[in-house]
């Protein structure tokens, strides 16, 4: 779960808002709560989180020159 909230503060970091936070998480169990997540949920939450965190950073180190 800290995984999780420390994923979630640098996707708000990099820009993206609640709603698309919310909409990330969704997409990758089916809700938009993280709280009592199996292990498995709690990985796919994870691995979205991660990939979007990605592509964030790839954004701004692409346009931000």
């Amino acid at each position: 779960m800290k995984r999780i909230i420390s994923l979630i503060k640098r996707l708000a970091f990099l820009g993206y808002c609640t709603f698309e936070i919310e909409s990330i998480i969704k997409d990758a169990i089916g809700i938009d709560i993280i709280s009592n997540l199996s292990s498995n949920q709690e990985l796919a939450v994870i691995e979205h989180l991660e990939l979007y965190e990605q592509l964030g950073l790839n954004y701004l180190n692409t346009y931000s020159k």
